[in-house]
């Protein structure tokens, strides 16, 4: 009966907690410490907290519920279908199975309210304030109701319709639910859901420890010193993030919960006998630290939110030492075109002469001064293992390699094949000394003795034995940082303009920009080529109606997606954003 109530309280979770939209404003200045509510909850010592500062704009939200429709009116096909079958079936208040039971009872309340209007009755806000911190290292989560009376009555009405009892506990005056057997030494861990005033809590944490954590949870006790509203606000205003969506992870705090052994973790850990803080040598905790202190925060936050736009940012800190010598590897080559309409842009820069050595100057660093922590001995191990590799003399073009670029106007597949029928682009390979690697290639590929390229000349034909595209024209070119091929009819007249692009993007490693569209077109197919109807599984058509229903939405309204990796002084910054038709 536990598995049945966590699984019913999991589902009506589950709709408030996926219940988000989108803003169009980009302003990050300071908001009151009331903007949400629920900040006033987190503990100034949480290792992790994210939540929205300010409220979304309701005309966005109403856009992405207008997108999403299609697949909305889909799943309420299926599931009147689903209950339809189920009452024919004979299934009911007196089935014996609960499962079946909860299931039909809110398919019954669901049923005409897969709407912003209709969850709005049911107590669900789209538009809600929303909170996601730790109390210590377990989980709390809380997001507003539009109505928590409501709310509290659509989940009894669910319960009633299914038959299920699922009684609340009271701590000092505040009703709740723990969904765990505490009578099973083997499960610890208790899910605790409580209905406040105006919002849904949700934790996860010992039930051995309810005394500790029961007044924070459902806030008899608030934090007297909470900043988690100043914190998230200056946040926003150093990183440019909205007031829509920002968070923090303490990688040293949340460690600490681990190695220090009068935390509530700790001590659960212990009773388990998986693992106990007080046995740990104090030179295994430094030398932990000493580990994540190389990247001891993250943060993250969103840039841009829009009707047709989403942009984030992802933050890893590190020392400005290791981020320094990480910024140094990376070879500056251009970055994929941002936004362009082409159907995929792809760029790698990496010197891997230099990445080697700061690996091997990292592995030399461990075999030298090795961990003392028996835990830790694994490490030592690798690191004697990854010296001794390479210490190997590596091919000279792989000492030489700087990057790789890829631009495609096109590639598209006929039904059934499993390599591409045509393709349109550029591809570059960016090296030392393109002269000498096109020597040894030319060593080892008797068809390409007859290519004279040079820096200067223009493009010259590819053999077409060399071309993994049946009936593909390919054209090759070079100039003195890099090697390049064009595939298609006509793309060789840009090729020698797209190698000697020199706007350098410093720092980016890694970017990609292509069209959402055409790339699920494309993989989609590509699926099919390799899938057989012999193999596919049919067992849940409903489910499957539905994924259908939401890859087709993603295919006709997506636009463009965009990723960047990039080496800063700060530590390592990933940035991606989306656009939609």
């Amino acid at each position: 009966m536990n598995d049945l109530r966590m699984a019913m309280l999991s589902a009506v979770l589950g709709l408030s907690l996926t219940a988000c939209g989108q803003s169009d404003s980009t302003d990050t200045t300071e908001v009151s410490a009331t903007a949400n509510p629920l900040l006033s909850y987190v503990p100034a010592d949480t290792p992790y907290l994210t939540a929205n500062l300010e409220p979304l704009p309701e005309p966005v939200i109403d856009a992405y519920l207008e997108r999403w429709q299609p697949v909305m009116t889909t799943m309420q096909q299926e599931m009147t279908e689903a209950r339809l079958e189920m009452e024919a079936a004979g299934v009911g208040a007196q089935e014996d199975d609960p499962a079946a039971r909860l299931v039909l009872a809110l398919m019954e309340e669901l049923d005409g309210k897969l709407s912003r209007q209709g969850l709005d009755s049911l107590g669900f806000d789209l538009n809600a304030s929303k909170v996601l911190y730790g109390l210590g290292a377990f989980p709390v989560g809380r997001i507003g109701l539009s109505d928590a009376t409501v709310f509290r009555a659509t989940v009894q009405r669910i319960l009633d319709r299914a038959a299920i009892e699922a009684p609340q506990m009271e701590f000092q005056g505040v009703s709740y639910w723990r969904l765990a057997d505490v009578s099973e030494p083997d499960e610890p861990m208790g899910l605790y859901v409580a209905i406040m005033p105006e919002h849904l809590a949700v934790s996860l944490f010992p039930h051995a420890a309810e005394a500790e954590f029961l007044p924070a949870f459902l806030g008899i006790e608030k934090p007297a010193g909470s900043d988690a509203a100043q914190r998230l606000a200056a946040l926003n205003r150093k990183h440019g993030y909205t007031p829509h969506g920002s968070g923090i992870l303490d990688l040293h705090r949340l460690a600490d919960q681990f190695l220090k052994p009068d935390t509530a973790l700790a001590r659960t850990l212990a009773a388990t006998g998986e693992f106990n803080a007080a046995d740990l040598d104090p030179v295994c905790a430094s030398e932990i630290h000493s580990m994540i202190d190389n990247m001891p925060v993250m943060t993250a936050g969103t840039t841009e939110l829009t009707a047709n736009a989403i942009a984030y940012e992802y933050r890893l800190e590190q020392p400005a030492s290791l981020a320094g010598q990480l910024a140094g590897l990376v070879a500056d080559i251009p970055a994929a075109e941002a936004m362009s309409r082409k159907m995929l842009e792809f760029t790698f820069g990496m010197r891997f002469g230099p990445a080697r050595d700061f690996l091997r100057e990292k592995a030399m660093a461990i075999t030298q001064a090795p961990y003392q922590c028996e835990e830790l001995m694994d490490i030592n191990r690798h690191a004697e293992e990854t010296l001794v590799k390479l210490n190997q003399p590596i091919p000279p073009f792989l000492n030489n390699f700087r990057g790789v670029r890829v631009s495609l106007e096109e590639i598209s597949m006929n039904e059934g094949q499993h390599i591409p029928s045509n393709a349109r682009g550029h591809v570059a390979v960016h090296v030392e000394q393109p002269q000498m690697f096109v020597g040894m290639a030319q060593m080892f590929l008797p068809d390409l003795s007859g290519l004279e390229i040079a820096p200067g000349k223009p493009p010259v034909a590819i053999p077409e034995t060399l071309i993994p595209v049946p009936g593909a024209v390919a054209f090759a070119a070079m100039t003195d940082e890099a090697i390049g091929m064009s595939l298609g009819a006509g793309e060789e007249e840009t090729l020698e303009a797209f190698l000697e692009r020199d706007d350098a993007s410093k720092g980016t490693f890694l970017s990609v920009d292509y069209d959402m569209a055409a790339y699920l077109e494309y993989s989609g197919r590509l699926e099919d080529a390799y899938s057989s109807d012999d193999v596919q599984d049919h067992s849940n058509d409903a489910i499957m109606a539905i994924a259908e229903a939401a890859s087709d939405v993603i295919q006709k309204t997506s636009d463009r997606s965009r990723t960047e990796m990039q080496f800063t002084p700060e530590g390592v910054v990933i940035k991606g954003r989306m656009t939609f038709k």
